[in-house]
């Protein structure tokens, strides 16, 4: 039983509680007007839709692979410690010392409300992992996720040879940074998906409707697969394969310290959760209680708390 993750690796700086934005001087000195001091230490964190997933899903007990990108620089160095020091896998696309590669890095203010100012780096983008459907042993669980995604063509071929041989597959369609997919564009991939992960935004962004009961029935119409619907402070909803019934898990009350990575905690508890062999439900509230404890810690996703 293991898990293979693709998807991004970044270095996540986060500063929280930040009262107002500095302002672009006319001159190369610091003035009151553009620095901005903060009470509040900084964040440093493993960030990454495809890192943060696998570092919580070895965290969490899986087995996991990583295939990603990572560059020779020092933030490649320090995220490629926290991977190593969960126990990951990881397997860097084209070679970490390949021309011109660099580490994802994110840096992030963010206000009392949790809104957020970000600067962000994506590095280079991370591949579908070649060979996926002949692999000696095929991983019983994969995972893919952003940013950005690998083309869709290449997530469908890959699927397609992975479900045939057993492999449950999984897709979180998270973050939407540009013109978002349709549920048209997405029909290549679906037809050989076990569970499409979302937050409420991003699935009413695909299906074309901020409802989340029509979000859901139109989803239905061209997807028959679990669907799961991240809902932030209100847990997650679970709509079981084939079912049209809905499931509502709440979400722990922690006092919240930092948002960021808490989506992608909850998928590797989940899919870790289901590789030790919890039902769906228990493992959607194990993924709940694993993305409140991200959410309430002063470490981000390093703080995670195993369930």
């Amino acid at each position: 039983m293991s898990l293979l993750v693709t998807g991004n690796t970044v270095v996540d700086i986060v500063f929280p509680g930040v009262k107002r934005l500095p302002e672009w001087p006319r001159h190369t000195e610091s003035t009151p007007d553009n620095l901005v001091l903060l009470s509040r230490a900084p964040i440093m964190t493993l960030g990454g839709n495809g890192a943060n997933a696998a570092w919580v899903a070895a965290r969490c007990g899986a087995r996991v692979e990583l295939h990603t990108r990572i560059g020779p620089d020092a933030a490649g160095r320090l995220a490629r410690s926290w991977l190593d020091e969960a126990g990951c896998e990881v397997r860097v696309a084209g070679g970490s010392r390949a021309a011109g590669a660099s580490t994802a890095v994110n840096v992030t203010a963010a206000n009392v409300r949790h809104g957020r100012a970000t600067f962000f780096h994506p590095g280079q983008p991370v591949a579908m992992p070649s060979g996926l459907a002949t692999r000696q042993e095929m991983p019983s669980w994969i995972l893919v996720c952003g940013f950005p995604h690998p083309p869709l063509p290449s997530i469908a071929r890959g699927f397609r040879g992975a479900i045939r041989r057993g492999a449950f597959t999984a897709l979180d369609t998270g973050p939407i940074l540009g013109r978002p997919w349709t549920l048209a564009s997405l029909r290549p991939v679906l037809g050989s998906l076990s569970l499409l992960l979302a937050n409420e935004y991003e699935l009413g962004k695909i299906a074309g409707t901020a409802n989340p009961g029509e979000m859901i029935r139109r989803v239905r119409r061209v997807f028959s697969g679990h669907l799961v619907v991240k809902r932030g402070a209100k847990g997650a909803r679970w709509i079981p394969a084939s079912s049209d019934e809905c499931f509502d898990v709440p979400a722990r009350c922690v006092r919240v310290v930092n948002t960021i990575g808490a989506g992608d905690s909850f998928n590797g508890a989940l899919l870790a959760a289901l590789d030790g062999g919890a039902g769906f439900a228990a493992a959607v509230r194990t993924a709940c209680a694993v993305a409140a404890s991200v959410v309430a810690s002063p470490d981000g996703v390093l703080g995670m708390k195993p369930p």
